[in-house]
């Protein structure tokens, strides 16, 4: 029986071997569960904490303590029912009344301050027998999705809010090309509402027939992704209008990258069209009104030419524009003027206004042009830029040198008619004494000499020679008072520079008039040679004509220096040429014009004189007198001979030269003759005539008496005034001296009365004027048929007028 007994209770052994085998193995696997939960509870992505029915926290995970934002220490001594934030207690509450519960809000900690957003899922914990002996919550951290979802839909409102209130229509369409939004600028643009274009899914309701392929091509390359497509095409409204648009297209794609739809921005660009093509348009008239344009027009960035029209290219001396642009706008004007420029410039880009401005701008040859800029800025080729007009101010230079000439020559005129008239009243009167000793004072003392010598029968030799040294004295005066009448004469033509008219004219005696005015130029410089040919007459204004050869003869004395007048010579010469013109040269033995400036001689404001001493406007203005008057002016230069000819056409073909072909001398006065003091054989006098003399200055109205005594019965009356009430009483005489220019009542205003009172008497007036310098005087002389005498008289066509006068009686 043993045997059966061990082997039971080996039996026995074996089973609670295995089962102790087994047992441990359950321990370990139990060990590792609880190793696996409690590594998967502390790793976990979500707070978990486990609570008792006496509301103590029992386990938590780090995850609880991080989200709550405490310490294990403070969780220990938490009581639930003594939260800070109570909104999670009836979950609590009721997962220990062993029901499910959750709670999704905001909550705040009691152990920190802490405010987070959670989402709570609690359940009743169990023991064996199925009593609730706790809690277990699981919580989620919801505060970064909330807030990720709040700023979505904070996106999403003001996406909403921007397509809304876009100015631009918001079109989006899905593959199938359905319309899926719509926006209220879309409507004001196609005219469909929302409603009307809301899932349409032909694209003719907006695109024209003709159009149609070009947008499934666009739509097709779309969906290809191949970027923003943008396009400027014709659309059609819900009425059927055309408008043009502006495009921008996109695709639409989700997350993964596929693409699910094509968004859209649109623009009615309808007026903007039509505004750029009038602007291209005006552009394109605008450029062709600069290519045209007279003035020069220039386009300058960054201080380099980048447009030139035609006329600013020849105005600078280029042939085309391709040769100025790229040059610095600098190199264009003159060293003098460029700072100003350039600051000018600077204003401009700064936004500064500017005024006209004048310049000299430098040709290509280098000669300097006068002209007035206007710059402005503007926007050209799409960058800032500097548009430049300028104008040519040569001409309006060379007006004004006319008229500041025309100006210095009334100037002149008018002092030289002033000191003409004050000088010829007192000459006239000199000259007329004179003319009374030489003709009645001598000849009678020679008379009563020679009576005295036949009455004392001796020889009267030292009263003779006394007189004959008398009469040597009076005849020297005479001469000086002829000469200075020659002077006052010349003056007078120089005075009448704003005559138009011309008239026959000897040039030898403009010539020897202008001569007379510069001699004392010429006479520390050079000896003067005349070779006069006899030559025809020609129509000319004698003072423009004078103002010509003064220019030459200054110039050719100025052309020589001072202290050697026996070196140098100054030739004048007159002739006519085959043709009939009559040729004036004035050549002088100077340097010599240079070769560098010959073709610049007549240009205005040229000058080779120093600072001060010429204008540079002399023989540009002679040029202009010579070509008005149908004439040349020509020269010839080389060193030690220069020489200026004019040559001018001839007048009346009958013209005759004056003074047999002889021309006076620079130094001999122009006396009209001279009264011989031996008494000439009595002739036959004719009638006496009686002869008023009207004229304020009394010593030359008590001379003129004197001086025609013997031949008439002569009144004086100094004043007009009285004149006219002596003739109203007595209006018997036979010719009447009238002085033009008297104060208080003229001669003009005499003969305006004595024409209307008395024709008969007006007739008899005889004019005698030292000047008529004003207008009213010149008209009045210009008009009147009367007879006219210049002071200082030509006495003996004095006595030839009156003795015409008084046998017409």
């Amino acid at each position: 029986m043993l045997p059966d007994h061990d082997a039971s209770t080996k039996a026995r052994s074996r089973d609670i071997g295995a089962a102790g085998a087994r047992m441990s193995d359950t321990s370990e696997a139990l060990r590792e569960s609880e190793e696996r939960y409690r590594a998967l509870f502390e790793q976990a992505p979500v707070g978990v904490f486990l609570y008792d029915r006496g509301f103590r926290l029992t386990t938590w995970n780090a995850r609880f303590v991080e989200i709550l934002q405490t310490t294990n220490e403070r969780l220990r001594a938490l009581d639930l029912r003594e939260l800070r934030d109570r909104s999670v207690v009836p979950a609590i509450e009721r997962a220990l009344a062993g029901e499910p519960a959750s709670y999704e809000g905001r909550y705040q900690a009691t152990t920190s301050d802490a405010v987070v957003w959670v989402s709570m899922r609690l359940s009743p914990l169990r023991d064996a027998r199925g009593a609730v002996i706790g809690g277990m919550a699981v919580v989620e951290d919801l505060t970064e999705r909330n807030r990720a979802l709040a700023t979505l839909r904070e996106s999403e409102q003001r996406h909403a809010l921007y397509v809304k209130r876009s100015p631009l229509g918001v079109i989006v369409w899905n593959t199938h090309f359905e319309v899926l939004e719509w926006n209220p600028s879309a409507t004001r643009i196609f005219g469909y509402t929302e409603e009307e274009a809301l899932g349409k899914q032909e694209p003719g309701f907006i695109v024209p027939e003709c159009a149609w392929p070009f947008v499934r091509e666009l739509w097709g390359g779309l969906l290809q992704q191949t970027g923003v497509e943008r396009s400027r095409n014709e659309n059609r409204r819900k009425d059927g209008t055309i408008i043009c648009c502006e495009w921008s297209a996109a695709a639409l794609v989700d997350a993964q990258g596929v693409v699910i739809g094509v968004a859209a921005l649109v623009e009615d660009v309808t007026e903007k069209q039509a505004a750029e093509e009038a602007l291209k348009r005006s552009e394109a008239r605008f450029r062709a009104l600069i290519e045209r344009a007279p003035d020069a027009v220039g386009v300058s960035r960054q201080g380099r030419w980048i447009y030139a029209n035609p006329a600013l290219v020849a105005y600078l001396g280029y042939e085309r524009a391709g040769e100025l642009i790229g040059r610095l706008v600098r190199d264009s004007v003159h060293p003098d003027d460029r700072a100003a420029q350039e600051q000018r410039a600077a204003e401009l880009e700064r936004g500064a206004p500017v005024s006209p401005q004048e310049y000299r701008l430098l040709r290509r040859d280098g000669s300097a042009v006068h002209a007035e800029s206007v710059s402005l800025l503007v926007d050209y080729d799409g960058a800032p830029a500097i548009l430049g007009i300028a104008r040519d101010l040569t001409e309006r230079k060379q007006m004004q040198a006319r008229l500041v000439q025309a100006e210095r020559m009334a100037a002149v005129g008018t002092l030289a008619a002033g000191v003409a008239h004050e000088i010829n009243s007192p000459l006239a009167y000199v000259l007329t004494q004179l003319a009374v000793a030489t003709g009645e004072a001598l000849p009678a003392l020679a008379r009563h000499i020679e009576a005295l010598e036949r009455a004392a029968g001796a020889s009267g030799g030292e009263a003779m020679r006394r007189a004959l040294e008398l009469e040597a004295a009076i005849d020297s005066a005479r001469e000086a008072a002829e000469r200075m009448r020659s002077i006052v004469r010349d003056l007078r033509t120089f005075s009448r520079a704003d005559d138009g008219e011309s008239a026959p004219t000897d040039v030898r005696r403009v010539l020897d008039t202008s001569l007379n005015m510069v001699f004392g130029e010429i006479r520390h410089r050079a000896r003067l040679v005349k070779q006069y040919d006899d030559v025809p007459l020609v129509d000319a204004n004698e003072a423009r004509l004078g103002q010509v050869f003064v220019n030459l003869l200054v110039n050719a004395a100025q052309a020589l220096p001072e202290g050697n007048a026996a070196a140098n010579q100054i030739r004048l010469r007159t002739y006519a040429v085959d043709d009939g013109r009559v040729v004036v040269e004035v050549m002088d033995s100077g340097p010599g014009i240079p070769d560098d400036v010959k073709a610049k001689i007549f240009d205005p404001f040229f000058t080779t004189k120093p600072a001060g001493v010429g204008t540079g406007l002399g023989l540009w203005i002679c040029q202009g007198i010579v070509t008005r008057l149908g004439g040349t002016i020509e020269f010839s230069s080389r060193p030690g001979e220069t020489i200026f000819r004019v040559a001018l056409p001839p007048g009346d073909p009958a013209g005759k030269p004056l003074d047999g072909g002889r021309a006076l001398r620079a130094d001999e006065p122009n006396i009209a003759g001279k009264t011989p003091m031996k008494p000439k054989p009595p002739e036959t006098k004719p009638r006496r005539g009686r002869v008023l003399v009207i004229d304020d200055e009394a010593p030359l109205a008590n001379a003129l008496k004197m001086f025609l005594a013997d031949e008439h019965d002569v009144v004086v009356s100094t004043s007009g005034r009285d004149a006219l009430a002596l003739l109203e009483k007595d209006p018997s005489f036979d010719a009447i001296l009238c002085d033009l220019m008297m104060p208080d009542v003229t001669g003009v205003d005499v003969h305006e009365a004595l024409r209307e009172r008395a024709p008969d008497v007006a007739a008899r007036l005889v004019f005698v004027t030292g000047g008529a310098f004003t207008p009213r005087m010149r008209a009045f002389l210009e008009e009147v048929r009367n007879p006219q005498l210049e002071k200082p008289f030509d006495l003996p066509k004095l006595r030839a007028l009156l003795r015409q006068l008084v046998a017409a009686r």
